[in-house]
């Protein structure tokens, strides 16, 4: 087996094991936050505690997701990668498609924007390392190269 694929894969799963432990803290944090009503709204984000939980929900499946691929990729086995790359795909669609789709709308806007930046916190440590993009690109070489 190729050793650099090997460490690759490696250092990929330990990445996403961080990424996914660190999303979970910080979305079961604002959880116990917004269970407690402590956000504060007023009569332009009606609809902040709707949008605040599907968002939690959505992002704590990809973490929950994300984990799993890391443990693969920790006893290097390469039979995720491809529900790693579209993870990866979908959370920056999810994050993105939120600002150009949904922040405009009249009704929900300014509660979809005010919930995005409370529940969708914990993707920006994989946002700020640029790890969908090099991660996946990462994922799908190693692949290559140990499947050869």
């Amino acid at each position: 087996m190729n050793k650099r694929a090997q460490m690759s894969l490696i250092a990929i799963g330990v990445v996403c094991v961080i990424s996914a432990a660190f999303g979970l803290f910080y979305n079961f944090s604002t959880l116990t936050v917004a269970l407690s009503r402590a956000f504060p709204t007023d009569k332009d984000s009606p609809y902040f505690y709707q949008a605040f939980y599907t968002m939690s929900s959505v992002c704590i499946l990809c973490y929950l997701l994300l984990f799993c691929c890391g443990v693969a990729f920790l006893r290097r086995s390469v039979r995720l990668v491809w529900l790693f790359v579209s993870l990866m795909i979908f959370e920056v669609i999810y994050f993105f498609s939120l600002g150009f789709f949904l922040w405009p709308m009249p009704q929900l806007g300014l509660s979809i924007a005010g919930a995005t930046g409370v529940a969708n916190g914990g993707l920006m440590a994989q946002f700020l390392i640029l790890f969908p993009l090099w991660g996946s690109i990462l994922a799908i070489w190693a692949k290559r190269h140990l499947q050869s």
